[in-house]
């Protein structure tokens, strides 16, 4: 293995890993304000942008599904919950930013 594979082996894992942790937090942030978590909503408005946030939900939309399925939908199957909120991307954006960011 020369420098050159080793170091693209490098940048593409790292690529992989990164993608997955950030997306595991935002995902995690987004399934906090879709059942309007207080404390979420002013942890996403401290942290956050308004278009920074928004971009974020796009890049990380696979994350955000999958979080979805695992936290909301598989435990409403079981019958942990009784409710199910809708996945829905601008339910999430208008909890933390009400105005759309203005």
């Amino acid at each position: 293995m020369s420098n050159l594979e080793f170091f693209f082996y490098l940048f593409v894992y790292a690529s992989i890993l990164t993608y997955l942790v950030l997306g595991f937090i935002i995902s995690f942030e987004a399934m906090l304000l879709l059942n309007e978590v207080p404390s979420a909503i002013e942890w996403v408005r401290k942290w956050h942008k308004a278009s920074g946030f928004k971009t974020m939900l796009i890049i990380f939309l696979p994350m955000l599904q999958l979080s979805y399925l695992f936290l909301e939908w598989l435990p409403h199957i079981a019958g942990f919950n009784e409710h199910l909120s809708p996945f829905d991307l601008d339910k999430i954006f208008l909890t933390a930013f009400p105005k759309g960011g203005v």
